[in-house]
Order: C-alpha cells, then sequence, then structure tokens
C-alpha cells in the first residue's frame, strides 16, 4: 500500500508536467499562426523550407531584400521596395536532391502547425475529456503530425501550382517609373515602378543625361543591378530609341 502513494504522486506530476507542455506548445504554436495571420493581412508572411541547401523568402510590410546565389551567376538584388523582404536560395550544388528530399516532409511551416495542434489537441482531451495522459499524449502527438504535415504539403502544392512570382533584374527594365524620392547624381533616390501587378519602390541613380529628378517625375530604367534600377528621363529613353 505504500508503494502505490508515491506511483499515484510520480503519475500525477508526469500528468502536470504533459499538461504544462500541451499549453506552452499551443501558446507558442499559436501565437506564431496568428502572428503570421495578422502578418498576412498586412501583406507580410514567413516561410523557411529546405530544398537544395536553403530557401528563405521573409515579406515583411514594404520592403523587398532578395538574394540570389548561384542560379543567378552569384548576382544579388536588393529592392527596398513593396514587400518580399528576402529570398534567397543557397547550396544549388551536388547535396542538393538531399535537401529537396528534406523539403519534401519538413519546413518551419510544418513545425510551427506541429506545436499548436499537438498542444491544442492535449488540452481539449485533457481539461474537457478528461482523457489520461497514456491516451491524450500519443493522440495528440500523431494529431500534431498528421495537421502538420498536411498543412506543409499543402502549402507545398499551392507554391507549385502558383508559380514564383518574385521579380526578376530584367523584370524592372524598359519600364516607366515615378520618382518618390529625389535622385540627384551621384546620389540615390527612389523610384515606384509597376512590375508583375504590384508597385515597387526600389532605389534608383540617374544613368542619362540628365542628372537630377524631383519626386513625381517620370523616368524610365534602363538598367537594374545589384537591386539599385539605373534611370533616364522619359524623353532621353524614346529619343534614344527612336534614333536606334
Amino acid at each position: 500500500m505504500p508503494a502505490t502513494v508515491p506511483l499515484a504522486l510520480l503519475l500525477a506530476s508526469a500528468t502536470d508536467i504533459l499538461v504544462g507542455v500541451y499549453w506552452a506548445c499551443l501558446i507558442i504554436g499559436g501565437g506564431m499562426l496568428l502572428f503570421s495571420v495578422l502578418g498576412g493581412l498586412g501583406h507580410g508572411g514567413v516561410d523557411t523550407d529546405m530544398h537544395g541547401g536553403l530557401d528563405f523568402h521573409t515579406d515583411v510590410g514594404h520592403a523587398d531584400i532578395g538574394a540570389d546565389a548561384g542560379a543567378a551567376g552569384g548576382d544579388i538584388h536588393v529592392d527596398t521596395g513593396h514587400l518580399d523582404a528576402g529570398h534567397a536560395d543557397v547550396g544549388h550544388t551536388h547535396g542538393g536532391h538531399a535537401g529537396a528530399e528534406l523539403s519534401t516532409w519538413f519546413s518551419i511551416r510544418f513545425v510551427v502547425f506541429l506545436l499548436a495542434a499537438f498542444g491544442a489537441i492535449g488540452v481539449i482531451l485533457t481539461h474537457i475529456t478528461g482523457a489520461q495522459s497514456g491516451v491524450a499524449f500519443p493522440v495528440a502527438l500523431i494529431g500534431g503530425l498528421v495537421i502538420g504535415q498536411g498543412a506543409h504539403q499543402l502549402f507545398r502544392l499551392i507554391r507549385r501550382t502558383s508559380g514564383d512570382s518574385t521579380p526578376q533584374p530584367q523584370d524592372y527594365v524598359n519600364r516607366l517609373g515615378r520618382v518618390t524620392i529625389h535622385i540627384a547624381h551621384p546620389d540615390p533616390g527612389e523610384v515606384a515602378i509597376h512590375v508583375r501587378g504590384t508597385e515597387r519602390f526600389v532605389p534608383a541613380v540617374a544613368a542619362g543625361q540628365i542628372k537630377k529628378f524631383n519626386v513625381a517625375d517620370e523616368v524610365v530604367v534602363v538598367g537594374y543591378r545589384t537591386g539599385v534600377a539605373q534611370v533616364v528621363s522619359k524623353e532621353e529613353f524614346e529619343r534614344t530609341r527612336r534614333s536606334v
């Protein structure tokens, strides 16, 4: 009889620990999901997947910072524009197959949904149904894995079928833009350019005969390198095209 008391206390302590773990996972995972949803409403989001090394893509408010190494020959571009702060593909090497296989099953999104679902199921089973820890834990773990993997595969499918909307350097060239921050050579300013259906704001320098542009002046992008647009006046661009 005395031996049953410590055992009961041990089981009760283990149950309390599991309940704490459920709540911690629910708060962390649910909080990250809530943050992602609120960020999405403001044109933002976070998605980190492993493929061919590293693919990091973060959308933040009104900035677009991008780096493509390897596939673009080491070309790096920084677009302090509309959104999409960060797109980096690193590791298109011989180890790409292992990274691709890892990305099939694992991502930060998978972990977030796993934590949220595991915590939610555990809390519900423990506090609402009164299930024992020996039942609640495996059910919560399996449910979290299924929901997390389901969300991961769904977003992978959406990503594959929707195509890549990230602008490339050539998308900016020969585009009409509007000066949003005064440009005075050699100091850069900023221009707004419509690219792929979205107005993006990128740093710009004067590259033609006119070296100064005021806010609201119309310019044309004739080059785009390392995240900086090279612009000339609309009149100079049209004159150059007529002379060709």
